[in-house]
């Protein structure tokens, strides 16, 4: 039986809502890496969950054709949604607008600057300004790495959104935490001068220039081929 049009329409603007929607969980989940302490999130915390979530709808249409694929009941109708009609199309250009023009826009800078002036306050009461410059820095690149994303990180099939998010972790050792650990043994050598305590920023500092190689030595021991 062929399902009425405003079914397959509500379901194609949920697929087509879905690239928006991935974005602004990217931005959700920098907002929440901040709360869970910047340099250090929870196994469990929200800002894995919003990066899964944005890599799951990010993904979605390639994960549907897999499931058309693979036989599954009703795929094919995820698949051949349309979005073009004329009670759904203000919707999907509403949200496109919102997330482009006003979240990444204007939203994230605005709260970007602010966490960089929060991180001057928190350096100026004695506490660590690492967790307001790292949530800082990943806001303000939210959108390039949407762009890497939606480029060379994305692929379809089954195994799209793990392939996403393994690029994501790649991305993060090999580009991010060099800079952070950059800044975590400025943070220590600050600390030093300042007659505080050092060590732990140091550390830190050496811990995130060596990801990168410490995740290459698990995979070695483990025999791991990701």
């Amino acid at each position: 039986m062929t399902p009425p049009l405003i079914f397959n329409a509500l379901l194609g603007l949920l697929v087509t809502l879905g690239v928006p929607a991935s974005l602004a969980s990217f931005v959700i989940a920098g907002m929440k890496l901040r709360n869970e302490g910047g340099a250090n999130y929870q196994a469990s915390g929200g800002f894995l969950k919003w990066l899964f979530w944005g890599a799951f709808f990010l993904t979605l249409p390639g994960l549907s054709v897999w499931l058309v694929q693979e036989s599954v009941p009703g795929a094919t109708q995820l698949v051949m949604a349309s979005p073009s009609t004329p009670y759904t199309n203000g919707i999907s250009k509403v949200a496109n607008d919102f997330v482009d023009d006003v979240l990444i826009s204007h939203i994230v800078p605005i709260v970007a600057a602010s966490l960089v002036f929060k991180a001057l306050l928190d350096h100026s009461q004695g506490t660590s300004p690492l967790g307001s410059i790292i949530t800082a820095m990943f806001l303000l690149g939210v959108q390039g790495t949407y762009n890497l994303a939606t480029g060379s990180w994305l692929s379809s099939g089954a195994y799209g959104t793990t392939d996403l998010l393994m690029n994501v972790f790649n991305y993060a050792a090999g580009t991010i935490s060099p800079i952070v650990g950059g800044l975590a043994i400025s943070a220590g050598i600050l600390a030093f001068v300042q007659h505080k305590q050092w060590k732990s920023f140091v550390a830190s500092g050496i811990g995130f220039l060596s990801v990168a190689g410490i995740w290459a030595l698990i995979k070695t021991w483990t025999g791991v081929s990701i």
